[in-house]
């Protein structure tokens, strides 16, 4: 009985409703989306999850404000997919456009992002500005354990959006840093989360994060960008909230020469788009994982080449 349950949810808030972005315009849906943001019943589940990682990082787990922004990020999220199977990359780069000051000469590099969902007409957006995009990624050879059909089928269909948009099949995590320089040296923009987890056996870079808490971010990703040739860019996204509109910043970042500047630059950023947006950041159930070092996990301060710690 639980997991059709499950299966009902997701057949509706990862189908049914953000479906409707194939059908209506635009403009219609994220009036609608709003509107059905104030219903506690949808994605009542993630708002659920997302409760005690607002009290670890000092919020108020019982806004009901907070659950209606989180649940518009995610419809918007999940909409985006199915406005690029029915309209394609330009039709949701419409979506999103790019901020025109921050528009520059398209060209080849590394391009940081945060995970507050978001991404996928960010990188629509930076396709139609003349960029050739690419997306390092988490491969779904198999469903993940407890993960229903029917969201695991969402995380595929969403995959192949992310190909259709970016126009090639991105870069799967795994032995990633040399297919991600040989893509850079061949004129692409590869876009890879700053903001990745701790994990057992990488190496971590220390960064502050909201509120002055000591984390740490995984540091291999960090390290290979002062590695490469070309610029650092990092892109992010602004929801009005007034207006429910989205625009998308993309910075070219000041040259720096060693991995404690470069985590202050992305630690800065990262702190300056949660606290404009703290109800779409995607790791709401477990912000602990970011506070804590693994004791097996190694803090870096330099970006020797040859360090295994930096492996994708």
């Amino acid at each position: 009985m639980q997991q059709i349950k499950r299966e009902l949810r997701d057949l509706l808030s990862l189908w049914l409703v953000p479906g409707l972005a194939a059908l209506l315009p635009w403009r219609w849906c994220v009036a609608i989306y709003w509107q059905l943001a104030r219903w506690t019943r949808l994605l009542g589940e993630e708002v659920g999850g997302s409760r005690g990682g607002r009290a670890t990082m000092g919020l108020d787990p019982d806004d009901p404000e907070f659950d209606r922004r989180f649940r518009f990020g995610f419809l918007l999220e999940h909409a985006d997919a199915f406005r690029a199977l029915a309209r394609g990359w330009r039709g949701l780069a419409a979506t999103m456009p790019i901020q025109p000051a921050a528009v520059e000469q398209p060209g080849a590099g590394l391009c940081y992002f945060f995970n507050f969902n978001q991404g996928l007409p960010a990188l629509a957006s930076l396709r139609a500005a003349g960029f050739d995009v690419y997306l390092v990624y988490r491969s779904l050879a198999q469903r993940p354990e407890g993960v229903g059909w029917l969201r695991y089928g969402y995380m595929r269909m969403r995959l192949k959006m992310v190909a259709k948009v970016c126009g090639n099949s991105g870069i799967g995590t795994g032995g990633a840093r040399e297919r991600i320089a040989g893509t850079i040296a061949a004129g692409g923009l590869v876009c890879v989360a700053a903001d990745t987890p701790p994990r057992a056996g990488t190496g971590l870079v220390a960064v502050e994060l909201p509120g002055g808490r000591q984390g740490w971010w995984r540091s291999g990703i960090l390290k290979l960008g002062l590695e490469l040739s070309g610029p650092l860019r990092c892109f992010t996204v602004d929801l009005d909230w007034a207006t429910r509109e989205r625009r998308l910043l993309l910075r070219t970042l000041p040259p720096c020469g060693d991995l404690a500047a470069l985590s202050v630059q992305l630690g800065a950023l990262f702190c300056e788009q949660w606290q404009r947006e703290p109800a779409l950041w995607f790791y709401w159930p477990v912000p602990q994982v970011f506070l804590s070092r693994p004791p097996d996990a190694r803090v870096d301060t330099s970006s020797t080449r040859d360090d295994p710690s930096t492996r994708l």
